[in-house]
């Protein structure tokens, strides 16, 4: 397969050959062509002209430079690049687990002390940016959606560390990275005690890891500054990474990123911002609409997830479920209406859905549910660009601005519509046709009745679990013995080699829904196990034969 520039290479000998020229030309023209600017008023016939990467002209009347290859944009219009405004893609699975550690800084006066060990997923220091791959079919498949820009970072940890806003295209990493660090990230999904017992298990141990942790570098700023004002005569401090980049967050120079989801993780987390003076951002906000009191009254700017709950497609149609779920369902596609007509300034991102395509298709859904069409362009690419702090580059079509555009053939939220051409970095990029869905031959069906002994891997370390699995046809029941208990599996069902069971878990008190989805070969099963509001966990196991 060709590489994303060898082909963009083939793209430009072939444009050059046709036109006699030496090399690919550097200005593009899109004529006649329906432009939707974004902060200006939507130009029904007009013209983009791009020179270098660069928009130098738009407008109904602009001459067409002689050396500009002109692409005829009758009866297709030209947005902005798409903005996807938190996405994992192009990082390693997970950051290293380094991290702060309370006590860390040393008192002038005070001699130096044993250190605890680092605290899990806190790596305020890490940088997206430093980690950055920009290949693969990943890739491919956000620009066949039209996604130009994405800000990435990976989805777990506590202080998750920095992103960067990318070019989902260019020569090399470094030629993709438009900003960095652009935010230090910090999340609520509890990663110790949910499944290995250890601090912070629970999201108030996850809270109170994260106000320990920016009060001790609080004191590690303040004794670093006394140390400068007057060094002599006093002990240096101890230099700590991790510390050491909280100090731009403290000072209000580079804003934080809250991942959030709930009302309460909402609510809680701004007055946790407020408390140390943080310049922030929430992104997730799948609850948002319960705090628009707040949010609007605080001016908080979203990053608003698309990825809406949906009941799994194996569930059991007679199955109860709860009210909260069921409600919940029924009301995230609603969230950005309702946001917007709170006066909420926000931007979408994809929530970590599979397919890049359903992220416009999840759009398109919050536009059905209520909200205006112009409102979910501006929030895939300026309100995208403003929030980020890159506006000066992209998010609209205006002069100076890089030339990140999308032509289609239709209005940007019709399931009909294809995208004709892609520039990123004002390059041609080639769009692969997607191939046609086959139907396939169904699996013979897989049978797991039986003991199987499996391991999780959290990140406090492996957690055994014994499944008692009894299989009617395609339905899944039994027991799952753990070291929170024995609980019977209340949901079960079995396709093709893929297995899936959920059952309740008490873990500290609160009852935890804990889902396992998997696949099965023979005797050996692995995949991952979700628990509710903890995050997800591979793992492994047999069925032992008698």
């Amino acid at each position: 397969m060709l590489s994303l520039w060898g082909g963009v290479l083939l793209l430009g000998g072939m444009i050059s050959g046709r036109l006699g020229f030496g090399q690919t030309p550097a200005v593009y023209a899109i004529k006649d062509a329906r432009i939707v600017t974004v902060t200006g008023p939507t130009i029904p016939k007009g013209t983009v002209v791009f020179r270098d990467g660069i928009i130098t002209a738009v407008g109904e009347n602009v001459p067409i430079p002689p050396d500009a290859r002109v692409i005829d944009g009758s009866g297709l219009t030209v947005y902005p690049g798409l903005f996807d405004t938190q996405t994992d893609m192009g990082l390693p699975t997970a950051p290293p687990a380094v991290g702060a550690r309370p006590g860390a800084w040393a008192a002038p006066s005070a001699p130096a002390q044993p250190q605890p060990p680092p605290l899990p997923h806190t790596q305020p220091e890490w940088l997206a940016a430093r980690h950055l791959q920009i290949e693969g079919q990943r890739f491919e498949n956000v620009r066949g959606a039209g996604i130009t820009n994405v800000l990435v970072i990976p989805s777990r940890g506590i202080f998750i560390g920095q992103s960067a806003v990318i070019n989902t295209a260019g020569d090399t990493p470094q030629r993709a990275v438009v900003k960095s660090p652009v935010a230090l990230h910090i999340g609520f999904t509890p990663v110790g005690g949910g499944l290995g017992g250890r601090f912070p298990g629970s999201l108030m141990g996850v809270f109170a890891h994260i106000r320990q942790t920016l009060l001790d570098a609080q004191r590690y700023g303040q004794h670093w500054e006394l140390y400068q004002r007057d060094p002599r005569g006093l002990p240096r401090p101890e230099y700590t990474e991790s510390l050491e980049a909280l100090q731009p967050v403290l000072r209000g120079e580079r804003p934080v990123i809250f991942h959030v989801n709930s009302e309460s993780e909402i609510r809680r987390a701004i007055h946790l911002a407020e408390e140390f003076h943080l310049k922030f951002i929430l992104s997730g906000a799948i609850e948002g609409y319960k705090a628009v009191d707040i949010l609007r009254e605080k001016r908080v700017p979203l990053l608003v997830s698309v990825n809406f709950p949906e009941r799994p497609r194996d569930a059991d149609p007679e199955a109860d479920e709860p009210l909260r779920i069921l409600r919940l369902r029924a009301e995230a596609p609603q969230n950005p209406a309702r946001l917007h007509q709170a006066g909420v300034k926000f931007a979408f991102h994809s929530g970590g859905l599979s397919h890049a395509r359903d992220y416009i298709r999840n759009v398109a859904r919050a536009v059905r549910a209520g909200l205006p069409e112009d409102v979910a362009v501006r929030a895939l690419t300026i309100h995208a660009a403003e929030i980020l702090g890159v506006a000066e580059q992209l998010g609209s079509i205006e002069v100076g601005k890089i030339a990140n555009l999308v032509i289609t053939d239709g209005n940007l939220f019709d399931e009909r519509t294809r995208i004709t051409h892609l520039f990123i970095d004002g390059r041609p990029i080639e769009l692969r046709p997607s191939e046609p869905e086959r139907p396939s031959a169904p699996a013979p069906p897989i049978l797991v009745t039986g003991t199987w002994n499996l391991t999780v891997e959290s990140p406090q370390g492996t957690v055994p679990v014994t499944a008692h699995l009894r299989q009617e046809a395609d339905r899944l029941s039994g027991v799952v013995t753990s070291p929170f208990g024995q609980s019977n599996i209340s949901e079960g069902s079995v396709s093709g080699d893929q297995v899936r069971f959920t059952l309740s878990v008490e873990i500290q008190g609160t009852s935890v829904l804990v889902t396992f989805a998997g696949r099965v070969e023979g005797d050996r099963m692995s995949g991952m196990v979700t628990a509710e509001g903890m995050g997800s966990f591979p793992f492994s196991g047999t069925r032992p034969r008698g």
